[in-house]
């Protein structure tokens, strides 16, 4: 999104709350940082969608969250129940010698879940209440940091990436001496 096409989108956030307070090229920069990643459309379509929620002006986090709701496809948002059903219909579809089928019937975050665990013990598994639990979780927890991760706009993830990077150097290195 251009810095002016953002303008537009303060101006109608500012339209809607009399309280919303962006005055400086200060606090316009560093929202620009924060939602500049987003496409126009996008967050035209956010933007309105807050207004006719919300009472108060919406956050950064406000914003990121709704547009992740929206950039989200439907088949992606699926309950960890419903990764687990995804689990039984495999096994039951495709049973144990067809694993690589029955991994590409899943939608990948369910794929990656399953591969954590190994599909072939979840088929083994004397304790299917167990693994389920395990499973749902561990689900959980993976649709939490893909959630946060979608919320982080591209040039904060680079960042964090490059710290990261650098730190994972920094023990290889030291762990080498």
């Amino acid at each position: 999104m251009t810095r002016d096409e953002f303008k537009t989108i303060i101006a109608a956030i500012k339209s809607n709350y009399r309280n919303f307070g962006i005055e400086t090229k200060e606090q316009f920069d560093f929202w620009y940082e924060m939602l500049g990643d987003i496409e126009y459309r996008v967050m035209q379509i956010a933007i309105g969608k807050l207004v006719s929620e919300l009472k108060f002006a919406p956050t950064i986090a406000d914003i990121r969250e709704q547009v992740a709701a929206i950039k989200t496809p439907q088949e992606n948002r699926i309950t960890a129940a419903d990764a687990w059903g995804e689990v039984e219909q495999a096994i039951r579809k495709y049973g144990y010698y067809q694993q690589t089928e029955a991994l590409d019937s899943m939608s990948p975050i369910t794929r990656r879940t399953v591969d954590c665990i190994g599909f072939r013990q979840i088929c083994l598994c004397e304790e299917p209440g167990v693994v389920r639990g395990q499973f749902l979780r561990m689900f959980d927890q993976a649709a939490n940091k893909e959630k946060q991760n979608a919320l982080l706009p591209e040039n904060l993830k680079k960042q964090i990436d490059a710290i990261a990077a650098r730190q994972n150097l920094k023990l290889v290195e030291g762990g080498s001496k």
